[in-house]
């Protein structure tokens, strides 16, 4: 079942309050109800529609006879608290709320719910009853960056950004890192949408980057909107966590898609046999929770290069965070040889050399 914000608000007459829900586990021959918190629209065909698709394979894979699912659309951070009460008292014992806007909403909730499992996807900590996931989705990104620098021609990639934390900042990092293992001339231009969804908002971003020189843009927004417009400019782009192909069929170089179905799947069991924990998990392309969809609109060579520089990282030989890394100002980060720790690049708040674009106070 899929519902809006204002649907799910308006049928349970919600004004506040909070209240707790069922046991983590569930009780023999109980069904599993699992409630997922959407930052966007699933018509975004973006990072919402793949949670999305995530959540079908779950109910795929483990049948309704064993769990259900509420979906909640769009949901403004405003809302968040009432959202995730009226999932509680309609007895949704394990809650995923699937995007960092809700970290610290969920973090300041969870102690008020303690029996229901929370799931924030791209938090940073654990709580006793909030377990964190991610994608490492820099991988993607540095792919990316090798095929933009083969691609272009003024030397210049755009990035439709859309806040300025550490996950869209390494990003930005990591494909800088990708062009420049091609070519130390590349530069990389960077125009904050300010919002995750707005296609309206995204294609203004990406004019401006293309009107600045850029014939190649990525983003770090949910909708086909910069895609599309690379399109009717005549130049490239890259997808964003699901196939977008089919948007931008000349445009279009490569998507990095978000596989969030087989975790779905593997948490949902362990809430239902009692092993449930508060993890931290974050996968890439050896996991299979990241994968690129098929190149297109590539030459033979830059396809081959794109297959060897994601197989290198798939299989450790290639680390994307490894020294030397040196700041915008100059300034050294990390000598080579050594490599930032997990916790160093989830905690990102510095540009590298070579990225034209400053980070909002």
């Amino acid at each position: 079942m899929t519902m809006t914000r204002r649907q799910l608000l308006a049928a349970a007459g919600l004004t506040g309050g909070t209240a707790l829900a069922g046991g983590a586990r569930a009780q023999q021959g109980q069904k599993l109800n699992v409630g997922f918190v959407l930052v966007g629209p699933i018509g975004d065909y973006g990072w919402s529609y793949q949670h999305d698709q995530g959540r079908r394979k779950m109910m795929e894979v483990l049948g309704e006879e064993q769990v259900s699912s509420t979906v909640v659309e769009a949901v403004a951070p405003p809302d968040f608290d009432r959202v995730v009460t009226q999932l509680a008292r309609t007895g949704h014992r394990l809650i995923f709320s699937t995007s960092f806007t809700f970290y610290q909403p969920t973090l300041r909730v969870a102690p008020r719910m303690p029996n229901i499992s929370f799931e924030i996807c791209t938090g940073t900590n654990t709580a006793p009853n909030c377990a964190v996931y991610d994608g490492r989705f820099y991988e993607g990104r540095y792919v990316q960056g090798v095929v933009a620098a083969r691609k272009s021609r003024s030397k210049v990639i755009g990035y439709v950004a859309a806040f300025p934390i550490p996950e869209v900042i390494h990003g930005i990092n990591t494909l800088m890192r990708g062009a420049w293992s091609v070519d130390p001339d590349m530069k990389v231009r960077v125009v904050w949408a300010n919002t995750w969804f707005d296609p309206p908002r995204e294609a203004d971003a990406a004019r401006a980057l293309i009107d600045q020189g850029c014939d190649v843009l990525c983003q770090h927004t949910d909708s086909p909107a910069p895609l599309q417009l690379a399109e009717q400019r005549g130049i490239y782009a890259f997808g964003q966590s699901s196939d977008m192909t089919r948007f931008a069929p000349r445009a279009h170089l490569f998507s990095s898609i978000d596989e969030w179905g087989d975790y779905y799947v593997s948490r949902a069991r362990a809430v239902m046999d009692g092993s449930w924990r508060p993890t931290d998990t974050w996968g890439g392309l050896d996991s299979g929770m990241l994968r690129l969809s098929p190149f297109t609109n590539m030459t033979p060579e830059e396809q081959s290069e794109a297959v060897r520089v994601a197989e290198a990282i798939r299989t450790g030989q290639l680390h994307c965070f490894e020294g030397p890394i040196v700041r915008q100002s100059g300034t050294q980060v990390l000598p080579a040889g050594q490599r930032l720790s997990d916790a160093q690049i989830k905690a990102m708040n510095y540009f590298y050399r070579g990225i034209d674009a400053t980070i909002p106070g």
